[in-house]
C-alpha cells in the first residue's frame, strides 16, 4: 500500500515515486487559454490572444499553486524563470489596465470623467423618478381645487333646485319664483244643483238634445267675466259625466271635437211606468 505524503495534486508526478522528467514550464488552465505559461506570454507579445480577457487572479493563484507544488522537485534557476515569466505576464496584464504614455493617460481620465458624470446623471435620474413616483397624485390621492367663477352646471342644478322648492312649497321668496299655480273652484254653480237641473230636463225630453242645451244662465254681474262661461261648461260636463254614470243618460259623440249628445237611458222608466 502506498503513503500519501509527498502527493502534489499532478497526475504526472503522483504517478512515480520519483519524477521521470523535471517539468520545464507551469501549465495554465484559464478562461480563454489552456497551455504552458511560456506559450501564453508568446502569444501575448505577439497579440494573438486578448490578454485582457484573462483573468489575473486567476493566473496568479494557479502559478503560485504551482510554485509551490513543484518547488522540491524543480532547481532555483528554472523556478527562478518561472519567475520571471510570470512577472511579464502581469507586466502585459498592467498595460493594459492603466495607460503607457502622458496622452493615453489623459484620454483614459476624461473617458473615465465621462463615465463618472454619467453614472451620476443616471443615479439623478433614478432619485428624481423614485421621489416623483413616492409623491401624490392628482385626481387620485390629492384632488386639485375648482376653478374660479360658478360653473354652469352647478347653477344649473342651483337653479333645478330653487324651481323644486317654488313647486312643492309654493314659496314666493325666492329669486324669479313663480307663484305655485291653484285650480279655482266654482262659486257660481254647483253640481248638485246643476244634477237636480239637469234630471228634471231629462225627464222631460223625447229625443236627444246637445249638452250646450243644459247649460246654466250666467248671471248678469259676471258676464263680463271670462271664467263664467268656462265654469258653466265644466260643471255642466261632470254632472253629464255623473249621470252617465249613474246610467240615467246616454252620452254620445260621434266624430272628435263634435257635440256630445244627451238622450235619456231607456232603463230609465217615465212617471207612471213600471219597468219589466
Amino acid at each position: 500500500m502506498s503513503d500519501d505524503r509527498g502527493r502534489t495534486g499532478d497526475t504526472v508526478w503522483d504517478d512515480w515515486e520519483i519524477p521521470p522528467r523535471t517539468p520545464l514550464i507551469p501549465v495554465l488552465h484559464l478562461d480563454g487559454f489552456d497551455g504552458p505559461m511560456d506559450l501564453l506570454l508568446d502569444l501575448a507579445e505577439r497579440q494573438r490572444i486578448d490578454l485582457g480577457q484573462i483573468s489575473v487572479v486567476a493566473l496568479v493563484e494557479q502559478f503560485v499553486a504551482t510554485f509551490e507544488r513543484l518547488a522540491a522537485h524543480v532547481l532555483p534557476e528554472r523556478r527562478a524563470e518561472w519567475l520571471v515569466l510570470a512577472a511579464q505576464l502581469v507586466l502585459l496584464r498592467s498595460r493594459l489596465m492603466f495607460p503607457a504614455t502622458a496622452a493615453a493617460s489623459e484620454a483614459a481620465e476624461r473617458e473615465a470623467t465621462g463615465a463618472i458624470a454619467r453614472l451620476e446623471a443616471l443615479a439623478f435620474l433614478r432619485a428624481a423618478a423614485s421621489w416623483l413616483q413616492a409623491r401624490p397624485q392628482l385626481g387620485q390621492d390629492v384632488f386639485a381645487r375648482s376653478a374660479k367663477g360658478t360653473d354652469p352646471r352647478a347653477a344649473s342644478y342651483m337653479a333645478l333646485m330653487e324651481a323644486c322648492l317654488t313647486v312643492l312649497q309654493g314659496r314666493e321668496d325666492l329669486p324669479g319664483a313663480s307663484p305655485v299655480y291653484e285650480a279655482r273652484t266654482s262659486r257660481l254653480f254647483e253640481v248638485a244643483e246643476i244634477l237636480g237641473r239637469m234630471r228634471a230636463l231629462v225627464a222631460e225630453m223625447t229625443e236627444p238634445r246637445e249638452l250646450a242645451a243644459f247649460l246654466p244662465v250666467v248671471p248678469t254681474v259676471v258676464q263680463d267675466n271670462n271664467q263664467a262661461p268656462r265654469e258653466a261648461v265644466a260643471v255642466t260636463l261632470m254632472a253629464a259625466l255623473e249621470l252617465s254614470r249613474a246610467g240615467e243618460v246616454q252620452l254620445d259623440q260621434s266624430k272628435p271635437l263634435g257635440p256630445i249628445m244627451l238622450s235619456p237611458s231607456p232603463l230609465v222608466a217615465a212617471p207612471g211606468c213600471m219597468v219589466r
